[in-house]
């Protein structure tokens, strides 16, 4: 029986002993593409239900349905000329007709981020913006206001937040004469 206390006071005392694992810390995200990810977001171009994400850096080239839902045609990358230092260098050309294109870019040197959008439709366009930045290290979304995208136009909207992606839904046609920003 003492043999057993001492074999048990040895082991308790090895134990106490012992270096206890030291906590391992999480490894931060090895990309932005990652960190996004483990933020909640995923870093696609994309279109889900009603809705269109856009990405930084891309643009999404797409049609409406029968029903007025977003069917994607097509993601490029490229840039917007209002996010290049001079204005000049889009990469962009017209989406086509029948189709609306948006595009999210920024500038460093301006400090604005850049969405431009093309409606290749024969009517006024209106839709919903939530936008998605970084602020304070932290991904934060809020509803921006937007303008009516004029038929077979072209506009541009302006943050001075850096935004990472912009959400479109709700994408409605307005009278002609009825130029509306909300």
């Amino acid at each position: 029986m003492r043999l057993i206390a001492i074999a048990a006071a040895l082991a308790l005392a090895s134990a106490a002993n012992a270096e206890t694992p030291e906590a391992v810390a999480p490894k931060p995200p090895a990309n932005l593409i990652a960190a996004l990810q483990a933020a909640g977001l995923d870093p696609r171009t994309k279109v889900e239900g009603g809705s269109v994400q856009v990405m930084l850096g891309q643009r999404a080239v797409f049609h409406l349905d029968d029903e007025g839902k977003p069917v994607l045609n097509e993601v490029e990358a490229g840039r917007v000329d209002l996010a290049t230092p001079n204005g000049e260098g889009e990469t962009y050309k017209g989406p086509g007709v029948g189709k609306l294109a948006f595009a999210l870019d920024s500038s460093p040197e301006k400090r604005q981020s850049i969405m431009k959008v093309w409606n290749g439709l024969n009517r006024p366009v209106a839709y919903e913006a939530e936008i998605t930045a970084v602020r304070g290290g932290q991904l934060m979304k809020r509803m921006a206001t937007i303008c009516t995208v004029p038929a077979g136009g072209a506009t541009h909207e302006v943050w001075p937040d850096p935004i990472v992606s912009v959400t479109l839904s709700k994408f409605a046609e307005t009278p002609a004469d009825k130029f509306t920003c909300q």
